[in-house]
């Protein structure tokens, strides 16, 4: 029996970041159940301190995935993982953006859609001895065999980095077994993703060049997961789809379903969406199945920012009739917003604030324009040596939280100091917003627990700050 220890390198402090546990080592430790028995595993998922559940449990595999903001933790973890001799496997967006991150105490790099690639992975590291002793920092005393047999991975080799070609985009969700959750545990809340990639290609997300083709899971598939979840006793499940709504018809279908079932009595639903794809019809279906909150990303106040960030298919007032649909249906409604785009000027900005402060908007959330790995963005500022491999990765910081001037501002209009300026007064009007909305929200039972751990998280932030 192999024991693979999972870890997601997240930010302990953030209450966004740790308010669900991640669900890859679920999907990832039912494909290898499924193809290879559940007698050949024992799984772990890190909810502590890394040093210290990686001594506990002294896995023969650490699987670690990372968004970019958080691939220094990452390397923290695979250099304490290394010194026991304990082979690392790296995934998620970052490394499959920029492989040639990979450390060298990163064993193999997972590029893109994970589960068939790590079975494969696993089959091999089922064929090799049992990690080397504590202490060891030889990396190839456990590396198996025939890596070089394995789509979609990259790996280092005699000092060099290899790449394997990439792995073909599996064409059904369907085939996939539903999430192992009983390695999470139930809870009353959790998300859904019962879909890949997303059809908008924004300017600053790499979702649809990570996932490439949007693909969904049927209805069914997805009324069958719901189903698992009712029975152990979740009552709000979250759509972490990129645009749930996206696809109309099986919108309507799914919503049909859970009406159907009965279960639009027993759950509440939120989910992600984008104003354009926000109609009568869809906002009818979204009611039908118990849709409680929407987020969207709505980004400006300004239409040629808009353009910008999210192509031409979107425009202001489409985002303001997206706002009054939903909040007309008693569904709440909630926004994201980009400030600092390169070209963007102070009166641009002031029109998103401007905006915000007019709408309807229950709860809204403010980040600086980053430029992240997989994203146009990224190209054009590693052209100008704004950004490299090898760079503190935290610095990437779209929340203003990090040390002061530190974090990477592209705005060619303002200073730091003079966006960081702005940013403060956004967020003194979000705090307004937030205390109106409050006491209608349909969270209001579990507010005081979210605002405690955002309290918490800030007041580290700051202690850290001095």
């Amino acid at each position: 029996m192999k024991r693979i220890l999972f870890a997601s390198a997240r930010d302990p402090f953030s209450e966004v970041e740790t308010r669900y546990p991640p669900l890859w080592p679920a999907c990832l430790a039912a494909m290898l159940e499924k193809h290879l028995g559940s007698e050949a595993f024992d799984f772990h998922l890190l909810r502590g301190k890394f040093e210290d559940e990686l001594a506990s449990f002294n896995p023969d595999v650490v699987a670690i995935s990372s968004v970019t903001q958080n691939f220094t933790i990452a390397k923290e973890y695979a250099r304490a993982a290394k010194a026991r001799g304990k082979p690392v496997i790296i995934g998620g967006p970052h490394i499959t953006a920029l492989p040639e991150c990979l450390s060298a105490e990163m064993d193999v790099a997972c590029i893109g859609e994970g589960e068939e690639t790590f079975l494969e992975l696993m089959r091999l590291y089922l064929d090799t001895p049992a990690c080397a002793a504590p202490g060891t920092t030889d990396r190839g005393a456990s590396r198996p065999n025939g890596l070089e047999q394995i789509r979609g991975i990259a790996y280092h080799d005699n000092g060099k980095l290899t790449r394997t070609p990439p792995r073909p985009q599996r064409p059904s969700l369907d085939d996939l077994p539903h999430p192992k959750r009983s390695l999470l545990g139930y809870g009353r809340r959790t998300y859904m993703v019962t879909s890949r990639g997303c059809p908008y290609r924004c300017v600053f997300c790499g979702s649809s060049r990570h996932w490439g083709k949007v693909r969904y899971a049927s209805p069914e598939y997805v009324l069958d997961e719901i189903g698992e979840l009712v029975e152990h006793g979740v009552r709000v499940i979250r759509f972490n789809d990129d645009t749930f709504t996206a696809n109309k018809d099986r919108l309507k279908q799914i919503a049909g379903m859970i009406a159907a079932k009965g279960f639009h009595r027993q759950v509440k639903f939120s989910c992600w969406c984008r104003a354009n794809t926000i109609t009568p019809e869809v906002v009818d279906a979204l009611k039908a199945m118990n849709m409680v909150a929407v987020v969207m990303g709505l980004e400006s106040g300004s239409d040629r920012v808009l353009r910008y960030l999210k192509g031409p298919n979107v425009t202001v007032a489409d985002n303001s009739r997206a706002i009054n649909l939903l909040k007309d249906a008693g569904i709440q409604t909630s926004a994201d917003f980009i400030i600092g785009s390169p070209d963007e000027t102070e009166e641009e900005i002031m029109a998103t604030y401007n905006f915000i402060k007019k709408s309807r908007l229950d709860f809204v959330t403010i980040n600086v324009f980053s430029p992240l790995p997989g994203t146009p963005v990224w190209d054009t500022v590693a052209q100008k040596n704004l950004v490299s491999p090898d760079m503190d990765w935290r610095r990437l910081d779209f929340k203003f939280n990090s040390d002061e001037g530190s974090a990477i501002v592209l705005s060619e209009k303002l200073s730091y100091e003079q966006l960081r300026r702005l940013h403060r007064k956004f967020e003194r009007l979000v705090f307004f917003k937030t205390l109106k909305a409050l006491p209608r929200s349909p969270w209001i039972g579990e507010l005081p627990k979210l605002v405690w751990r955002r309290l918490i998280g800030k007041a580290v932030r700051l202690a850290r700050l001095r």
